[in-house]
């Protein structure tokens, strides 16, 4: 309802208040300078010289204000849509071959912009909203006798408006074009992906297709001319084979060198299989890793040395193939060797002799022959016939491994299963060959090749990181005695081994998943990327998921229980024992503390995910729906919980009496407060019952209890004998307080009996069982010895 319109002087009263209330937000946001009457002056020197004050304002500021930040936020969006339309441009270019790995790139650059303009987005939302509720507490027109600053206000963010909704709109609209995009690229990776599995060529049963494999010779020898992609391959060829022939000449030696510097090392002759693997693994994974550093620094040296310039796409294939081979080679022969690990099975050893470096040739092979079509080195039905052969010969070498480790005693259960796989899968990638399908068959060969390889690498290095954990925190080892001293027990360098375990293995499990993403290559620029892609993540519907996000949340949970426990101990061992608080109103503000600390670590994780008001709103209708069909009991346990903290009426220490249970609290969660009982067990009771139903506080009014114990007397009793001897009695007792004295009352009268009650006074309630006893005890003995009659009512 709109106020009546107010006139006089009450009208610049109060159009000054209003003014004045408002100016000091005023001014962050538009950066005008509080003047105070001397604002229509301000204003006339802002109309002399129009640019001078709009530079005060932001030195004056402090850079703050949206004048500061819009330069700044117009220049990001006007990066996201150059960014935007190089994009664009690349997928629209008819000419553009788009691999893989061209597509990754793209749907990364796509992926910041979406992130950038998201990020904008929410610090635009906040200048607009800010500024709508600035602009409605002034109004959309001038008032009468309006102070000439309020109008000069208005008017500035009125401006600062327009520019703002401006920026929200375009980074809405880029923004909305970086999701698009990044949908387009997954459609043609996908596209690509089924294009190059369903490709077909001429079947090789066919004349023509040999026919065409003869008439493309000048094409084929093309790429070998001075200007093609292999002018240098005879240097490619010398450098390739020297450095595997390097490396299996080195790789004794490394080996021996570590034995010599301590490296743990044993063969099967000594011990099983299993135990020689589990005992030489780091030696066998230092000695492939070195052989990896010997191959890539003879491939760098020489390719410095003779290659021209960086040596062209092929000498880059290379340069991260060979390091592959040489991990593999190195951290064969350990294994496969004449005196490594298999020594002792010379059966096994002898059929699984050549592996690694099989292994290692299949890898650099296929890097090549995938580098090959990426660069059109050749024709296509020379392309088509080498993808062909390292098909077929994939299979036949795995069909002939597994067919002569079938024939060990110890591996009949492995190898026949694994036998009949490879030759199915060999005898799918033969039926493709002959009807066409070369390319499917090529990249299922190498897509199991690389998945093999990968496995195999991400075990070994799991195994080998699992050892030097295990050697680290040993707690007889010598780093573990160097760490005693600083206060980390033996138990909790086991807790550090496997939590560092649980990340080494996360991380491998991520590299395997990486290579198992990519379509059959082992690159490492190909496995990198993806695996970057991966910690970098997506944005969906304004939520930033990926992993950098997840381990930093979890890190930040991890050192805020740190943080909170060390708090809650210097709270409570150090900072509450020197008040005069009794210990449930410090176990109430160590709980509060617990709770609130956590309610923010929780903010904190959400502002790190990205999740706004907006983003929960599913989830706050979810939990209401929740809370209206199941959750009622946990929202009202919660609320119960929060009323004891604060009224407490029921608090830790106290003894009570509920549902027929008695016994003294021991704990007050939120949810349920924990009662422990006479008998040693402890009774969960909800803390909705402590605020809907009756409790008894025995120990909430004081420190002291009274205790009434009533007994039947005989009518021909002498009543003041017996009186006199019950206080006698209880004046006897130690544990009864002499101040107020006991107390003996007539509470019932019968026919032939009246029940007289004695009441006593007691230092604590919890004692009032065992003085019971006694008290009844010496009542039999007294009034025994008296020939006096007498029951408890």
């Amino acid at each position: 309802m709109q106020e009546p319109h107010l006139t006089g002087p009450e009208t610049r009263r109060r159009t000054r208040f209003t003014c004045r209330s408002a100016f000091l937000a005023l001014t962050l946001l538009c950066g005008v300078p509080i003047t105070g009457h001397a604002a229509p002056a301000a204003a006339q020197q802002a109309a002399a010289a129009p640019t001078t004050p709009q530079k005060a304002v932001v030195d004056k500021n402090g850079g703050l204000g949206w004048t500061a930040v819009s330069d700044t936020i117009n220049r990001q969006l006007e990066d996201s849509s150059a960014t935007l339309k190089q994009i664009l441009n690349v997928l629209n270019r008819t000419d553009a071959n788009l691999g893989s790995t061209e597509l990754d790139n793209l749907s990364a650059r796509a992926q910041r912009v979406q992130q950038n303009t998201q990020d904008a987005l929410t610090q635009i939302q906040n200048y607009d909203d800010i500024t709508d509720s600035y602009l409605q507490i002034l109004g959309p027109k001038a008032a009468e006798n309006e102070d000439p600053s309020v109008t000069e206000q208005r008017a500035r963010l009125q401006q600062n408006s327009q520019g703002v909704k401006s920026a929200l709109m375009r980074s809405k609209l880029y923004n909305l074009q970086a999701k698009q995009l990044n949908s387009a690229i997954a459609t043609r990776r996908t596209r690509l992906q089924n294009a190059a599995l369903s490709e077909r060529t001429v079947s090789p049963l066919a004349p023509k297709f040999w026919h065409a494999l003869l008439t493309e010779r000048p094409e084929n020898k093309s790429s070998l001319h001075e200007d093609g992609v292999l002018s240098a391959w005879m240097m490619l060829l010398i450098g390739t084979a020297g450095t595997l022939v390097l490396i299996g000449i080195a790789s004794p030696f490394i080996l021996r060198l570590l034995k010599r510097a301590g490296a743990k090392f044993r063969s099967s002759a000594e011990t099983g299989v299993k135990d020689a693997l589990a005992s030489s693994i780091i030696a066998i994974t230092l000695n492939g890793i070195l052989c990896a550093l010997l191959g890539g620094l003879a491939w760098l040296i020489w390719s410095a040395a003779v290659l021209d310039a960086d040596g062209g796409p092929i000498a880059a294939i290379l340069g991260e193939s060979l390091p592959i081979c040489g991990f593999i080679i190195g951290a064969g022969l350990p294994v496969f060797g004449r005196k490594g690990v298999l020594e002792g099975n010379p059966n096994e050893r002898r059929a699984l002799r050549g592996v690694d470096w099989m292994l290692a040739l299949s890898i650099l092979v296929l890097n090549l022959l995938r580098s090959f079509r990426a660069q059109d080195v050749f024709g296509p039905t020379l392309q088509t016939v080498l993808e062909m052969a390292f098909s077929l010969a994939i299979g036949i070498c795995a069909i002939d491994t597994f067919r002569r480790l079938g024939k060990q005693d110890d591996t009949r259960q492995f190898a026949p299963t694994a036998l009949g796989l490879s030759s199915l899968i060999f005898g799918i990638s033969l039926i493709a060959v002959l009807l066409g399908y070369v390319s499917f068959a090529f990249s299922l060969n190498g897509w199991l090749l690389s998945l093999g390889t990968g496995l195999a690498v991400v075990v070994l290095l799991g195994l080998c990181w699992r050892s030097i954990l295990d050697h680290l925190f040993d707690p007889e080892g010598r780093f573990s005695a160097r760490l005693h001293p600083l206060g980390l027990s033996s138990r909790r360098l086991t807790q550090i081994g496997v939590l560092l375990s649980g990340i080494g293995n996360i991380l491998l499990l991520l590299l395997l998943f990486s290579i198992a993403q990519t379509d059959g290559s082992f690159s490492m620029g190909d496995i990198g990327s993806r695996l970057r892609l991966l910690f970098v993540g997506n944005t969906i519907h304004g939520v930033k998921i990926s992993l950098d996000t997840v381990v930093l949340c979890v890190v930040l949970v991890s050192v805020a229980y740190y943080i909170i426990r060390q708090t809650k101990h210097w709270i409570r061992d150090r900072f509450l024992p020197t008040t005069q608080l009794d210990i449930g109103a410090r176990t109430s503000i160590l709980s509060i503390f617990t709770y609130c600390s956590w309610i923010l670590v929780g903010l904190g994780i959400l502002s790190i995910a990205g999740l706004s008001v907006q983003n929960l709103t599913w989830v706050v209708s979810a939990l209401s729906v929740g809370i209206g069909f199941g959750l009622q009991s946990i929202v009202q346990n919660f609320v119960s919980g929060m009323i004891l903290m604060a009224e407490r009426p029921v608090r830790v220490g106290d003894m009570v009496e509920i549902a027929g249970a008695k016994g003294d609290v021991k704990r007050i969660s939120i949810r349920a407060t924990d009662i422990g009982l006479g008998d040693g067990s402890t009774l969960i009771v909800p803390n909705s019952q402590f605020i809907t139903s009756s409790v008894k506080n025995c120990t909430l009014s004081g420190s002291t209890s009274a205790l009434t114990l009533n007994f039947k007397v005989p009518t021909t009793t002498d009543l003041e004998k017996a009186k006199s001897l019950l206080i006698e009695v209880a004046a006897q007792r130690s544990e009864i307080l002499s101040n107020p004295a006991p107390v003996v009352r007539i509470s019932a009268l019968a026919s032939f009996s009246l029940t007289m009650s004695l009441t006593v006074r007691i230092l604590s309630a919890r004692d009032a069982s065992t003085i019971q006893d006694a008290i009844l005890f010496d009542v039999f003995r007294r009034f025994n010895a008296e020939n006096v009659t007498l029951t408890t009512a």
